[in-house]
C-alpha cells in the first residue's frame, strides 16, 4: 500500500465546502473521501460530514466539535485525541477505530457501530498486514463519553479501562461480552441493553438504570448497585452475592416511622436526645411521607425513586448520589442541602426552596445548596429558588425552570439542551461552558 497522502486545512476546507453542497443536493457538489489520507490536527467543527468516506483515516488530534456526522464511514480511523463533543455521530460505522483520549462528551451516537473491526492491506510485496498496525480493533482507552447518548449502539467487547462513561444514555445498546469492569457507570441508562456474559465486575453504578437490560450470565461481582434503579425480576438470572446491593427497608432496626419521630426528636434538643436519621444506602422507593422533616439527615447513596416529600424539610440534609427519579419534592425546603451527583430525573421541584442556609446570623456566614453533576433531565423547577446554588456539570436538559431564581448560581458546564428558561432570573450567574442555554431563553 503507497504511503498515506497528507492533506492540508485549505484542502479540507475545500472538500467539505464540496460535501455540504451535496449533502443540500445542490449541483457541482463531491462527498467527502479523506480514507486512508493523514489529516491530523484539522478543523472540522461545526461541519456537515454525514456519510462521508473516512475509512482507516489519520485523523489524530483533529476537532470535530458539534458536526454532523450521521452514517459516516469511519470504519479503522484513527480517532486518537479527537475532540468530538456534541457531534452527531449516529448511525455511523465506527467499528475498528482508535478512540485513546478522545473526547465524545455529550456526543449522538444511537444505532451506531463501535465494534471491533480490521483492515487488512497488501504492501508493495504482495504480504498482508494490519491497516496502521492495529491488530486489536476499537480501541477507547481514556475516551470519556460522559452524557452521550449510545441509543440501540453496538459495541460488543471494545472498551478500555479508564474509559468514562458517566451518565451515558445507552438503552436497548448491545454490550454483550463488554469488559466494563472496574468503570464508573454512575448514572448511567441501560435500559433493555444487552449485557450477556458482560463483565461489570467492581463497577460503581450509582444512579445507574437497568431496568429491563438483559443481564444473563453479567459478571456483578464487586459492583455497586447502591442507588441504582432495577428491578428484582431484572436481576433473576445474574448472581449478586459478591454484589453491593441496597439496603431494605424490613432490615432497618427500626420502622421508618420510628426513625422519624427519633429525629425529630434529635432536631428539637439539638441531639442531646433521638437519633440523627440515617438512611444513607437504604431503598425507601416509593416513600409517601409529604411534609416529613429530615433536616440534616444521611439520605446519601439512598433510593428515593417516585418518592412522595412535597413540603417537606431537608435543611443541610445529604442526598450525595441518590437515586431521586420521580420524586415529588414540590415547595420543599432543601436549603444548603447536598445533591452532587443526585439523579433527579423527572423529579418535581416546582417552587421548591435551594438558596443558601443561614448558619451564623452574627457572621453572615451561608452554606450554598449543592448540586454538581446533579442529573435533572426532565425536572420540574418551576418557581424554584436556586440562587446561589452550585450546579457545576449538571445536567438539565428539558428541564422545566419558568420563573426560576438562578441568581448568583454557579451553571459552569451546565447542559440546558431543549430546557425552557422563559421568566427565569440569571444576573451574576456564572453561565461559562453552558450548552443549549441561549435556545432554552
Amino acid at each position: 500500500m503507497p504511503p498515506p497522502t497528507k492533506v492540508s486545512q485549505h484542502d479540507i476546507n475545500t472538500a467539505v465546502a464540496l460535501h455540504e453542497k451535496m449533502a443540500k443536493g445542490k449541483t457541482g457538489g463531491v462527498r467527502l473521501a479523506l480514507s486512508f489520507k493523514v489529516a491530523e490536527r484539522m478543523d472540522f467543527r461545526n461541519r456537515d460530514l454525514s456519510e462521508a468516506e473516512l475509512v482507516g483515516a489519520f485523523l489524530c488530534e483533529s476537532t470535530f466539535a458539534h458536526a454532523k456526522m450521521t452514517r459516516a464511514n469511519l470504519f479503522g480511523a484513527d480517532l486518537t485525541g479527537c475532540d468530538m463533543s456534541d457531534a452527531d455521530l449516529s448511525k455511523a460505522d465506527l467499528r475498528g477505530v482508535q478512540l485513546k483520549r478522545a473526547n465524545l462528551e455529550r456526543a449522538n451516537l444511537t444505532a451506531a457501530d463501535i465494534r471491533d473491526g480490521f483492515i487488512i492491506v497488501r504492501d508493495k510485496d504482495g504480504n498482508f498486514s494490519y491497516h496502521n498496525n492495529q491488530p486489536q480493533g476499537a480501541v477507547l482507552t481514556d475516551a470519556k463519553f460522559a452524557h452521550a447518548d449510545m441509543t440501540n449502539a453496538k459495541m460488543s467487547r471494545v472498551f478500555g479501562p479508564r474509559t468514562d462513561l458517566t451518565g451515558c444514555i445507552m438503552r436497548g445498546a448491545i454490550l454483550r461480552q463488554a469488559d466494563l469492569s472496574n468503570s464508573d457507570l454512575s448514572g448511567v441508562v441501560l435500559t433493555g441493553a444487552d449485557l450477556t456474559n458482560a463483565n461489570l465486575s467492581n463497577c460503581i453504578l450509582h444512579g445507574a438504570t437497568l431496568a429491563g437490560a438483559l443481564l444473563d450470565n453479567t459478571n456483578l461481582d464487586g459492583a455497586d448497585l447502591t442507588a441504582s434503579n432495577f428491578g428484582t425480576q431484572d436481576l433473576a438470572r445474574v448472581d449478586t452475592s459478591k454484589a453491593v446491593l441496597p439496603v431494605s427497608i424490613d432490615k432497618l432496626e427500626k420502622s421508618v416511622q420510628q426513625i422519624f419521630i427519633d429525629h425529630l426528636d434529635w432536631l428539637k434538643t439539638e441531639g442531646r436526645t433521638g437519633h440523627q436519621a440515617d438512611f444513607e444506602r437504604v431503598n425507601l422507593a416509593d416513600l409517601d411521607a409529604p411534609g416529613v422533616n429530615l433536616s440534616a439527615g444521611r439520605m446519601a447513596l439512598s433510593i428515593l425513586r417516585n418518592a412522595k416529600l412535597a413540603g417537606g424539610y431537608f435543611q443541610v440534609a445529604d442526598f450525595s448520589s441518590a437515586f431521586m427519579a420521580g420524586c415529588d419534592l414540590s415547595g420543599a425546603k432543601l436549603q444548603g442541602a447536598k445533591l452532587d451527583k443526585a439523579t433527579l430525573t423527572g423529579a418535581k421541584l416546582r417552587d421548591a426552596e435551594l438558596a443558601p442556609m443561614p448558619v451564623d446570623t452574627l457572621n453572615q456566614r451561608v452554606w450554598n445548596t449543592k448540586m454538581k453533576e446533579a442529573n435533572l433531565s426532565g425536572a420540574d423547577l418551576r418557581g424554584a429558588n436556586l440562587s446561589k446554588a452550585d450546579l457545576t456539570g449538571s445536567v438539565l436538559r428539558r428541564a422545566d425552570l419558568r420563573d426560576a431564581n438562578l441568581t448568583d448560581a454557579i451553571l459552569l458546564d451546565c447542559d440546558f439542551s431543549g430546557a425552557d428558561l422563559r421568566g427565569a432570573v440569571l444576573t451574576g450567574a456564572d453561565t461559562r461552558g453552558t450548552a443549549g442555554l441561549e435556545n432554552a431563553l
